[in-house]
């Protein structure tokens, strides 16, 4: 893995923080979008080798990465929750 797709998987985690933190309406679907869009770039840049493999592992990486931003989104939206 080489430092961009880090840079892009860490750029979708803050993302995901920010917009639970800060977006109200539609939040949900911005940070799909920002996951999807980091996840995806990650992949394609920092871990071609990943997608040479298989489908399979590929979609695998993908449904963990989306599975711990979700988590991080649900944190930024307690936060914000507990500001209020």
């Amino acid at each position: 893995m080489t430092l961009i797709g880090v840079l892009f998987f860490a750029l979708g985690f803050a993302a995901s923080y920010v917009i639970g933190r800060r977006v109200g309406k539609y939040a949900d679907l911005a940070q799909g979008a920002a996951i999807a869009l980091c996840g995806v770039g990650g992949l394609l840049y920092g871990m071609p080798a990943v997608l040479n493999d298989g489908l399979l592992l590929t979609l695998l990486v993908l449904g963990i990465y989306g599975m711990i931003g979700a988590l991080v989104f649900r944190a930024g939206r307690r936060a914000r929750e507990v500001q209020k």
